[in-house]
C-alpha cells in the first residue's frame, strides 16, 4: 500500500508499507535466480521456517497438478503425491544433507538447511507449464530445482560446489531408482 500526502515544504511524502506476499515473492524470485546471499540469509532467519516449508509444499502441489492435467497421474494422487513429495524431499532430504554434510565438513544445522532447501524447491512449479510436451517443463523445473539445491547446500554448509553437488544428486539418484519400483509394487501403473 502506498500513501502520498503533501508536506509543509510542498513536496510529496511517500510511505510504503510492504505486504507479506510481496516479500515472499521477492525471496522466491531471488531463490530462482540462484542468489547465494538469499540462501545464507534465509538459513539464519528462524522466522522464515514456516514460509520455506509453504514454498516447498505449494511448488510440489503445482507440479503435481500439472502432472494430473497432462494425465500422467490420477486426480487424487496429485494432491497426495505433491504433499508426500514435499515432505519426503524436504524433511528426509534435509536430514540426509545435514547428516552427511557435517561428516564432509559442513557447518549447517537441520533448521538452517530446511529453510534453504524449502526455497530451493520453488522451481518445481515449472512442472505445471507445458513446454510443447509436458515432460520438458517437468525436466526444466527438476534441473533448476537441483541447481538451486546445490547452491543452497553450498552456501549454508560452506563447502565446495563439488561436494554440494554430490550431497544433492546422490539421494536424488536413489529416489529415481526406487520410485518406479514402488509405483509398480503399489499398482500405480494401471
Amino acid at each position: 500500500m502506498v500513501r502520498v500526502w503533501p508536506t509543509s515544504l510542498g513536496r510529496a511524502r511517500t510511505e510504503y508499507k510492504e505486504r507479506w506476499g510481496s516479500a515472499t515473492a521477492r525471496r522466491v524470485t531471488r531463490a530462482l535466480r540462484l542468489d547465494p546471499f538469499l540462501y545464507r540469509r534465509v538459513a539464519e532467519d528462524t522466522s522464515l521456517t514456516r514460509e520455506a516449508v509453504l514454498v516447498a509444499v505449494v511448488s510440489s502441489l503445482v507440479m503435481g497438478l500439472g502432472m494430473m492435467l497432462v494425465r500422467l497421474i490420477r486426480p487424487l494422487w496429485w494432491f497426495v503425491g505433491g504433499i508426500g513429495w514435499a515432505v519426503a524431499v524436504l524433511f528426509v532430504g534435509t536430514w540426509f544433507v545435514v547428516a552427511v554434510g557435517r561428516r564432509l565438513g559442513g557447518r549447517a544445522n537441520y533448521g538452517q538447511m530446511l529453510r534453504a532447501l524449502g526455497y530451493a524447491m520453488a522451481p518445481q512449479a515449472l512442472g505445471f507449464v507445458p513446454l510443447g510436451n509436458f515432460v520438458p517443463g517437468f525436466l526444466a523445473g527438476s534441473i533448476w530445482t537441483v541447481a538451486c539445491a546445490i547452491v543452497a547446500v553450498r552456501e549454508v554448509h560452506d563447502i565446495p560446489t563439488r561436494l554440494a553437488a554430490i550431497l544433492v544428486v546422490a539421494p536424488l539418484l536413489m529416489v529415481v531408482a526406487i520410485l518406479p519400483m514402488a509405483g509398480i509394487l503399489l499398482g500405480f501403473n494401471e
